[in-house]
């Protein structure tokens, strides 16, 4: 118990600290785990608990990964940009591989080290993005679409380190076998979420018991990491396939959210068993080389993708930005370095200085992104609001109304609203827009509404209307299934291009659908005036029942 409780310590007290310094909550979790690890204050001695929760927060990191990567978002990004995310991975890992091996490491090592420490951190990445507004940006586009396929690598990568485990002399019969395996897997998996995920899922949810729900997607998470681990691979492997195959359902913002509370602890604790794992007087004795190996990581991943960039017709500025911004280590890196070091693949030895390493060059990223932001803002013009900024401007409002998407019929309804009196914020996901909402004096605010923490950072929950002025029906139905997810009880208002849309609305939550006609802004204000105060219509339907007005009719 006691121990426990010093995790738990630890936990909130470094992911605060370090959230408040902008250095990020996994170096926070790093360090917590090496000062209270047993070859550092000593506090937890018992890793066996802390590994198991470790290898949980594994399970659903992967599982996440996959949920995040629907096919949508791979057509967002141009075929310039995916050759140079190809190009860049298989580049810096051979050419890592290749200074590894050059170090006295064996084949197997060096190809391991090489793909583990080609990735780059997600989620450093877009907090730094995120905090600078550039995520919109030709910079932020061609670094997510990067971090996109290096993140789809991460499955055939786990195949790779698990195979190179068991191959003994055979290197080529294992790493067929372990191929043929996961192929075997995936169409297991890919079959039974077809056949069977959705009408299980559906009949779990018409129940409409939250936890039976939750229960049910931490069995798939957890089940799909049995299955492949029996067959003989990573149990990460499982989990990446079976978000895949949730995130092509209509349950997929649901399941996010349950597990959201789940993955962010479980992971935590992840990051802090690798830092337990970690000796720091070792650490200490060998600082010097731990120095050189992370900046020549970062020198040399930034110096691969600026040239590729180059090489691809990227304008050098675009390049240095985009080799700077992704030189760090990945997350990934700790999963692929920590299965290998159990395989036998590589020595602890090893393994322990690529950790620490990995670790500060995910500390030094947003320190430098800091100090380079008054630089970012003069040769690409003010940023977009950050989410902290968003936090920081929205945390007094109350009882009022939020609008998501300010094209002309958010626009027309926000002059409507304002006309009447109404307290008003409004989200968008135009940078440019927003700054010239801005200037004019608007609350128009930067921000994906399809995103968790953006709803949250804008405090829609406390608002006592939210509408959804979008123009795509599946966006609109996306951000319903959302909003519902989170503030169950909120009223929401939305606008759908035709009326085969309405009957999805309805179902995603919607308190009230509009269709789009003649006088579509005006028609959203009156409906919004009655959701926003119900008792002064008498007969009004009340805020869980929806409503279906033909706009211009």
């Amino acid at each position: 118990m006691w121990e426990a409780l010093v995790i738990l310590l630890a936990f909130v007290g470094f992911a605060a600290l370090f959230e408040r310094l902008r250095l990020g909550t996994v170096v926070g979790f790093l360090l917590a785990g090496a000062l209270i690890g047993p070859a550092g204050l000593g506090l937890v001695h018992d890793l066996d608990a802390v590994e198991l929760l470790a290898e949980l927060g594994v399970v659903f990191l992967l599982f996440n990964l996959g949920l995040e990567l629907k096919l949508e978002r791979l057509r967002l990004f141009g075929l310039r940009v995916y050759l140079l995310a190809l190009t860049q991975l298989v580049v810096t890992a051979a050419v890592v591989a290749a200074v590894a091996h050059a170090g006295g490491l064996g084949l197997e090592g060096a190809i391991v080290i090489g793909g583990a420490l080609a990735l780059s951190s997600t989620a450093v990445v877009l907090q730094v993005l995120a905090g600078l507004g550039r995520t919109l940006t030709q910079l932020g586009r061609s670094a997510i679409a990067i971090l996109l396929v290096q993140d789809i690598a991460v499955g055939p990568l786990l195949v790779l380190v698990k195979a190179l485990g068991t191959a003994g002399g055979a290197l080529a019969y294992a790493l067929a076998l372990a191929l043929g395996k996961a192929v075997l897997v995936v169409l297991v998996v890919v079959a039974s979420a077809r056949f069977l995920l959705r009408p299980l899922l559906g009949a779990i949810a018409s129940l409409d018991v939250p936890e039976v729900f939750t229960a049910a997607a931490l069995t798939i998470v957890i089940g799909a990491s049995f299955a492949t681990e029996h067959a003989g691979l990573s149990s990460a492997l499982g989990a990446f396939v079976a978000g895949l195959m949730v995130a092509d359902s209509e349950y997929r913002h649901q399941v996010a959210a349950d597990i959201g509370a789940f993955r962010g602890l479980l992971l935590g604790i992840f990051f802090m068993a690798v830092g337990m794992s970690v000796d720091l007087a070792v650490a200490l004795d060998h600082l010097g080389p731990i120095l050189a190996i992370t900046a020549g990581l970062i020198v040399i991943k930034a110096l691969l993708l600026t040239g590729l960039a180059i090489g691809f017709g990227f304008a050098p500025r675009v390049a240095l930005q985009l080799g700077a911004l992704l030189g760090q280590g990945s997350e990934f890196a700790f999963v692929l370095l920590g299965l290998a070091a159990g395989n036998g693949v590589l020595a602890h030895e090893v393994v322990q200085p690529l950790v620490v390493a990995l670790a500060l060059s995910m500390a030094i990223t947003p320190l430098g992104a800091a100090f380079g932001r008054q630089l970012l803002d003069r040769l690409e013009g003010p940023a977009s609001a950050s989410l902290t900024e968003l936090e920081a401007g929205t945390d007094r409002l109350r009882d009022h109304v939020v609008i998501l998407g300010f094209g002309q019929v958010g626009m027309a309804l926000a002059r409507h609203l304002i006309g009447l009196g109404t307290r008003v914020l409004v989200l968008d996901y135009d940078p440019k827009r927003v700054r010239v909402s801005r200037a004019h004096g608007l609350p128009v605010y930067f921000g994906n509404a399809a995103r968790a923490d953006v709803l949250r950072a804008a405090h829609v929950g406390q608002a006592r209307l939210v509408i959804v002025a979008l123009p795509s029906a599946p966006s609109a139905e996306r951000v319903v299934t959302l909003l519902k997810s989170l503030y169950p009880k909120l009223r929401v208002l939305v606008r759908v291009p035709d009326e085969a849309s309405v009957a999805r609305l309805r179902a995603a939550g919607a308190s009230a659908v509009v269709v789009d006609g003649l006088t579509t802004a005006r028609d959203l204000a009156e409906r919004a005036v009655l959701l926003y105060e119900p008792e002064a219509a008498a007969g009004e339907p009340s805020a869980g029942e929806a409503v279906v007005e033909q706009a211009g009719v």
